[in-house]
């Protein structure tokens, strides 16, 4: 018997210095290792919270802040001889600005809510059925997106105003003119435009729906109705995300305000916030307490979703889900599904069409009937015409990559538990998004132009530094709130199957949880960058003087007797925007690993 044998033949315990090894367990070396590697991996996630809290105070907070606090200390950056007044909020609640701030409200819930009932179920024909032409639903969904706000509103203003393309057909009625050039026209144009945000939201949160629950519920005995009724809520955080979204964007929005609504008399809150700061002089202070109720009224869709997602969890997206089988249309069905999704484009896309092309085709710089190509000439050979898209196309593309990465982490943030700087860090996002893209320009020009960030050798202002800044706070909220929904479906398990297979955090993250989430990250990167290729309000404000981006090369053909070829230049932006749209998803299906694109697809039922 041996020094290291037990009488029974069983090894005994081991010996020092008897060539045998000393186990590790979990006070050994490497436990002790395990255990400074989980301290530091859980260091350096709190320094990128801080991190990130720090720049939405930057970037988000300090620029709107200055702006709000002239609504009660105009004397803050000398619009006014006090130092604390409540005078301009007061005047909120009166007048003009009071039925402004109604109609706002109203048209926004209504818009919202119009979004949410078309974009849901298309999203739903489209992911989940054998939609005929399902395939080009994405593309007309985008096309809607890119359209800048007061496209639409124009289209349908030619279309049915006295001597409009109606009228030259013979198929005016005063009865349609009176109701689009009204209140229900600017719910209709702005409800179409919150469709594509619940189409996409929903989309991305159904690519983690596995197959799984339909099936549970109809082993159950449940009609196919009734196994929707099961799924429908799981999609809650996309749904409440799509309200959230179509209001804060329905609240902020100035083309239709400017446009549609201008000339129906039907006044809105960013029309009312405008005309205070265009009016000579300038009242700075009313236009930012216009602002500072509408960056309070997206508290009423976050009061809701928190209320209705309080104490549930929906993350469903594991290893173990299976891929969706689409629903077989009826013949009938088929019919039924596509002339409805037909109507909507034909409704959302047709009238802008009429209004921009037969806009860009007429002569005499707009002024003449008759119509010609030469508006598409002058563009293409207009001296400088390639420097403006030069540059959208590049800032487009910079934010979309930055603002993708952040408003990942941001959404990774919401999804978790609730906590008051969640809560906190979600309001202030979405209050973001209500705000005026004129206002949060001004509050950059007035918090990055103070002279004490001169004295500190901060010099941002009139730099495409300072631009590219902007359009990033500007989209983050938007880009977060997209990405909440599939974010939210992730378990934990994904990213610790990884950790457990010996994977490091960036690895486990690569290959646990990017692959379940690159599809949403792809169309939150497409969003970002159709939204910022022709954004307006901020371009006009902070472009580099010299530099102006392609919206702002627009805007100044539109406002110069020059509409046509304006309108020449939109159409043709729009085409540019659409092919680098094809072409990013053409590439994402092509270069993307097969099982990246299997998780949220479907197989043929």
């Amino acid at each position: 018997m041996t020094l290291t044998e037990s009488p029974i033949g069983h090894p005994g315990p081991p010996v020092e210095g008897a060539g045998v090894s000393r186990p590790t367990g979990r006070s050994g070396p490497r436990g002790l290792g395990s255990r400074l590697s989980a301290t530091r991996l859980g260091q350096a996630t709190q320094a990128l919270k801080f991190g990130l809290w720090g720049l939405v105070a930057l970037f988000i907070l300090v620029p709107c802040a200055c702006f709000l606090a002239l609504s009660v200390s105009p004397r803050l950056f000398d619009q006014g001889p006090q130092w604390f007044t409540l005078t301009y909020l007061k005047t909120i609640f009166s007048g003009t600005t009071a039925v402004s701030v109604v109609n706002s409200l109203w048209v926004s819930a209504a818009a919202g809510a119009m979004g949410l009932a078309i974009g849901l179920p298309i999203a739903w024909l489209a992911g989940r059925t054998t939609l005929p032409g399902r395939r080009f639903v994405a593309i007309g969904m985008w096309m809607v997106v890119l359209l800048p706000s007061w496209l639409p509103a124009i289209g349908w203003e030619r279309l049915v105003a006295a001597g409009g393309v109606l009228d030259r057909f013979g198929l005016g009625s005063s009865l349609v003119t009176h109701a689009i050039m009204g209140p229900f026209g600017v719910v209709l144009v702005l409800g179409l435009r919150c469709a594509p945000f619940t189409y996409l939201t929903v989309t991305a949160s159904l690519a983690g729906l596995g197959q799984e629950f339909e099936d549970a519920a109809r082993v159950h005995g449940a009609s196919r109705m009734g196994a929707l009724r099961l799924v429908l809520p799981i999609l809650a955080p996309a749904i409440w995300s799509a309200l959230a979204i179509g209001f804060a964007e329905s609240i902020s929005d100035f083309g239709v305000a400017d446009t549609l609504a201008y000339q129906s008399h039907f006044s809105l809150a960013t029309y009312q916030l405008y005309g205070a700061i265009a009016n000579f002089p300038a009242n700075f202070p009313a236009a930012a307490a216009i602002g500072l109720v509408l960056v309070a009224s997206v508290g009423l869709p976050l009061a809701l979703q928190a209320r209705a997602l309080r104490g549930r969890s929906y993350a469903v997206l594991s290893a173990r889900t299976r891929q969706a089988v689409r629903r077989q249309l009826s013949k009938k069905g088929a019919v039924l599904a596509t002339a409805a999704v037909a109507l909507f484009y034909l409704v959302a896309l047709g009238a802008p069409a009429v209004g921009a092309i037969t806009g860009s085709l007429l002569a005499d710089f707009g002024a003449s009937s008759k119509l010609t190509f030469t508006n598409y000439s002058a563009v293409l050979h207009q001296p400088g015409v390639l420097g403006p898209i030069e540059r959208s196309l590049v800032y487009g593309i910079i934010t979309a990559s930055i603002t993708v990465v952040a408003g990942f982490m941001v959404a990774r943030l919401l999804s978790r538990k609730r906590t008051k700087a969640t809560n906190m860090l979600d309001f202030l996002l979405l209050a973001t998004v209500a705000l005026p893209g004129v206002v949060f320009a001004a509050g950059y020009i007035y918090a990055y132009n103070l002279p004490i960030l001169s004295h500190l050798g901060i010099n941002l202002y009139q730099t495409v530094t300072l631009l590219v800044i902007g359009y990033v706070a500007s989209s983050l909220p938007t880009n977060a709130r997209v990405l909440v929904g599939p974010v939210s479906q992730v378990q934990p398990s994904l990213h610790d199957a990884a950790r457990a297979h010996g994977a490091g955090a960036l690895r486990a993250w690569a290959s646990g949880v990017l692959p379940a989430v690159s599809r949403p990250v792809v169309m939150a990167w497409l969003f970002t960058f159709c939204g910022i290729f022709l954004e307006l309000p901020i371009s006009q404000l902070l472009y580099a003087p010299g530099s102006p981006p392609l919206s702002v090369s627009i805007n100044l053909n539109l406002t110069t007797y020059h509409y046509a070829i304006g309108m020449a230049q939109s159409v043709i932006a729009v085409g540019i925007a659409l092919a680098v749209v094809s072409v990013v998803l053409l590439a994402y299906r092509l270069l993307a690993p097969a099982g990246w694109r299997r998780i949220g697809a479907t197989t043929r039922g």
